[in-house]
């Protein structure tokens, strides 16, 4: 829960609303945007 609270900005209301995949594709999405470009 701290992750998406401090890293996406969600409240606890988000994440405890937010299903499995929706979290999974936020922290794959982070990833993305922190990948080092070729």
């Amino acid at each position: 829960m701290g992750l998406a609270l401090a890293a996406f900005g969600w409240s606890a209301d988000q994440f405890w609303r937010s299903t499995h995949h929706e979290f999974v594709a936020m922290c794959e999405a982070r990833q993305q945007m922190n990948k080092r470009p070729d």
